[in-house]
């Protein structure tokens, strides 16, 4: 390899390294929110980016059926904690245990 092509791929490298840099510190993180919202099924929450609803969960997740959450509370307790899952990068999926240790109410 010559000198001129040793300094060439330097040269892309640092190129490249720089874009990929600026590219992620400009990246606007969106900041999500939850909302617990009534409908048919009892209590529903949806989990909102910026404006945006980015999920819409109308009843519980992790048991059969439609069941929806007795609470606005409740409803809370789940919406905050799968935002929270989003949020660090995790899977948003509700488990039965999750809901047991949350101590949400099931009718």
């Amino acid at each position: 390899m010559t000198t001129r092509n040793k300094y060439s791929h330097i040269a892309i490298t640092a190129l490249l390294i720089c874009f990929a840099v600026i590219f992620f510190s400009c990246r606007k993180k969106t900041t999500l929110r939850v909302e617990a919202v009534k409908n048919n099924y009892g209590w529903g929450y949806n989990v909102l980016a910026g404006d945006r609803v980015y999920i819409k969960q109308d009843f519980i997740p992790a048991l059969p059926g439609t069941h929806g959450f007795v609470s606005a509370d409740d409803a809370m307790k789940v919406g905050t904690l799968v935002a929270k899952r989003i949020s660090e990068g995790e899977q948003p999926t509700i488990s039965r245990r999750d809901l047991d240790s949350l101590g949400i109410a099931i009718k």
